[in-house]
């Protein structure tokens, strides 16, 4: 098994910042490992640069000495706190500059912890103006460009005080010139705050003018840096990956078209199954249009004879009914979400949570209507509970499946950092899952809108026992009266979640 242990900090020459010793590690399904008995030692205020292809182990050695990820073999000791600056940063697109930086410092305020305080938003705002950032604290993270990102990372790690500042390919996707701005930048920063410095990069060149002790990473393992006679294998980087990349979609065609055939069946064999003889068009379009004309009043008087007053007054009726048992169902799916969501929730608990759920969404809204009324009577009151019983299941799904569509990274990047599996729920999978979660909410008001003009029916409340009345005497035009009325509220509720989708996309940078 192996251990990971603290040593005592210092600044003395000698003294080591983070030592590993026959370190092993395997990812899960893999026959080799990904670090094979690896030994290293870095001093402190060191400075070590790591080169190797992609996939020889570089970025899983550096997650070992961070902590991210546990060896199975070996021991790794630290003098302090190692903070990982990843490739692709990692950062919460929806919060600022200076939020995404103070986070890195939370983990000193405890696990409940959201916001910094002064004296660490202070040192925060010291090391953004180190990094030439202070001009933009306040901005939000997706406006900036890459070069930008890249030194919010680097402000972020630094606000964790680290011994052992690890960068994984700092200088990838940038030009020779920000390359060097960014090496620059590292180095004046390590001699002000004193920390050790590793880094992964493929650039051979810079790494012999700028750094003297080189060490490269093959199948895991590290070996001497031999100079010229290695560049050529290193620099090759993605380009197989890629192609693979590409043969495996190719590979994927068939299987795309084979599924896309069952569905054209399973459609026909539904379609003859059924025999939907009553839609040849010979017969339903002269019945639709015989039912359509009646749906129109005969004269101008009938139209001013319609109970306007009344349907109004139906109608505010449903959509109280539909807020109330919307807001009702939020307040249950918002934890039922954070249970059942493989981002936030074991499989112990995820699991039963969805077979909660699946139970609930099996019973229709006419059915929860018939519940309720059973339980507390006829009228709105029943129509409230119907609707809030339905939101649940739907509206669970929903949250949930928004949580998973987020990226996990930037959150397991502030576990990284120290910080709790609620802080990092909080601060960067919450504010990410937003729009979607605001889509699900009015999407859902807009249905309960409808599905409560039909719980009347049932003698549940809102417009629809004004409907039922109308189409069981057959007063046509005053029931697509009603029904233009709730078009109307669906409309409304739709523009409404247009716009307020749009708003929070463009806080995500979209």
């Amino acid at each position: 098994m192996s251990r990971a242990e603290p040593v005592a900090a210092s600044g003395v020459s000698g003294v080591a910042a983070v030592e590993l010793e026959r370190i092993s590690f395997r990812y899960p399904g893999t026959d080799r490992p990904a670090i094979d008995r690896l030994t290293l030692k870095v001093e402190a205020g060191e400075t070590l640069v790591l080169l190797g292809r992609s996939g020889s182990g570089k970025t899983s050695l550096l997650r070992v000495i961070e902590g991210s990820l546990d060896p199975s073999e070996g021991r790794v000791r630290r003098a302090g706190r190692a903070c990982l600056v990843y490739q692709d940063r990692r950062l919460v697109s929806q919060r600022s500059v200076l939020e995404n930086a103070t986070s890195g410092a939370l983990r000193e305020r405890g696990a409940f912890a959201l916001r910094a305080s002064s004296a660490q938003k202070e040192r925060a705002h010291e090391i953004l103006a180190d990094l030439g950032l202070g001009e933009v604290a306040s901005r939000r993270v997706s406006t900036l460009s890459g070069g930008l990102l890249q030194r919010v990372a680097i402000a972020r790690a630094l606000c964790a005080e680290p011994a052992v500042l690890l960068a994984d390919e700092p200088l990838a996707s940038l030009d020779p010139s920000n390359a060097e701005r960014v090496l620059d930048v590292l180095e004046r920063l390590q001699r002000k705050y004193g920390f050790s410095l590793i880094l992964t990069m493929h650039e051979v060149a810079v790494a012999e003018r700028r750094f003297s002790r080189i060490e490269v990473v093959e199948s895991g393992r590290l070996r001497p840096f031999t100079g010229s006679p290695a560049a050529s294998e290193l620099e090759e980087q993605k380009e197989p990956e890629q192609e693979r990349s590409l043969d495996s979609r190719i590979k994927a065609l068939p299987g795309a078209g084979v599924m896309m055939a069952a569905l054209v069946a399973a459609l026909l064999l539904a379609a003859v199954g059924l025999n939907l003889r009553g839609f040849v068009p010979g017969k339903f379009l002269p019945s639709l249009w015989q039912f359509l004309s009646g749906l129109l009043p005969s004269s101008w008087a009938a139209v001013a004879a319609m109970p306007f007053a009344q349907l109004f007054w139906s109608l505010i009726e449903t959509i109280q009914m539909a807020v109330l048992g919307t807001a009702a169902g939020i307040v249950v799916a918002l934890p039922l979400a954070i249970f059942a969501s493989d981002q936030t929730a074991a499989p112990s608990v995820r699991v039963p949570t969805r077979l909660l759920l699946n139970g609930i969404r099996t019973i229709p809204s006419i059915f929860w209507a018939l519940i309720f009324v059973a339980l507390v009577g006829l009228g709105p009151a029943a129509g409230v509970g119907a609707l809030a019983a339905y939101s649940v299941g739907y509206l669970t799904k929903f949250f949930y499946e928004a949580l998973e569509d987020v990226d996990p990274r930037p959150a397991r990047a502030l576990e990284g950092l120290g910080l709790s599996r609620f802080q990092s729920f909080v601060l960067a999978l919450w504010p990410a899952s937003q729009p979607a979660v605001a889509a699900a909410c009015f999407f859902v008001l807009e249905y309960n809108s409808r599905g409560a003009s039909v719980l009347g029916v049932v003698g549940a409340g809102g417009i629809g026992q004004d409907l039922m009345y109308y189409f069981d005497y057959r007063e046509f035009p005053t029931a697509a009266l009603g029904l233009l009325m709730v078009l109307a509220v669906v409309v409304a509720l739709d523009l409404v979640s247009q716009r307020l989708r749009r708003t929070l996309s463009m806080r995500r940078g979209q």
